[in-house]
């Protein structure tokens, strides 16, 4: 999905942050922006470069505050895998595997581990996939 963000070409206030799949009809007179990764729509802000053009740039305050809410909402989602994959770990269980699905198993549980100190952009992680 595509994020724009709307602001006013006097104030360089931002008014509005939107998502769409195309550049909407602009009947405001506010300048419309797609923000484009690694920005988030929501911890940017507008300002005069040096030639005294706007400019859309990350806010910093915002992006540590923004980042350290999304690590922490990933970190819950890591725990809720990890105990889904606890059954993997039984002994009965493991027992009825093969070495190979054993292995992966546990290279899975490794990488859930690892994965908020491997993520490099929590607002859109890529996770690890479970074996079957």
């Amino acid at each position: 999905m595509t994020y724009y963000i709307a602001y006013d070409p006097l104030t360089l206030q931002i008014k509005n942050w939107y998502e769409y799949t195309h550049v909407l009809d602009q009947d405001d007179e506010w300048v419309h922006v797609e923000i484009v990764p690694p920005l988030h729509y929501q911890c940017v802000k507008v300002v005069k470069d040096e030639n005294g053009n706007p400019k859309v740039i990350r806010d910093d305050e915002k992006w540590d505050e923004k980042f350290t809410h999304e690590m922490k909402i990933l970190r819950n989602n890591r725990n809720q895998l990890l105990l889904k994959s606890d059954i993997s770990q039984l002994d009965d269980i493991k027992t009825e595997m093969s070495d190979e699905k054993r292995t992966e198993w546990v290279v899975y549980r490794r990488q859930l581990r690892d994965f908020p100190s491997t993520v490099t952009d929590p607002f859109n992680p890529v996770w690890p996939v479970a074996p079957e």
